[in-house]
């Protein structure tokens, strides 16, 4: 009955592992992908009991977001997601319209670390 519990826990060990190199590959390819469109400057959040966020701004020459990726959750399933909330705004601008929000989500918090690799 022990080997049986020890053999399903090892397993489910091996499967996280993979899991997590795929998520893990997900990651290299997109920001590949997204560093042959410019800068790409990177911000992440851990969440202690709710779920994080990484994400990934592209700016150009002129330092205004061409494009930006948000992975958000807990689990090895996530991938990223385009958000175009702030496309096409300056850093600058992108910078002040946080410093106005009331309210500190993990996101504008991946972002703030994301702008602090800027500067």
């Amino acid at each position: 009955m022990v080997h049986k519990a020890l053999l399903f826990i090892f397993g489910l060990w091996v499967l996280q592992g993979a899991l997590s190199y795929i998520q893990i590959s997900h990651y290299r390819k997109t920001l590949s992908r997204l560093k042959s469109k410019g800068r790409v400057l990177i911000g992440h959040e851990k969440g202690k009991l709710k779920p994080g966020s990484i994400i990934l701004l592209v700016i150009d020459d002129n330092e205004i977001i061409i494009d930006m990726e948000e992975m958000k959750g807990i689990s090895v399933f996530d991938r990223f997601r385009k958000k175009s909330t702030y496309i096409g705004k300056t850093i600058e601008e992108l910078s002040k319209e946080l410093s106005q929000l009331k309210k500190d989500t993990i996101t504008t918090r991946a972002i703030k670390k994301a702008l602090e690799g800027f500067e």
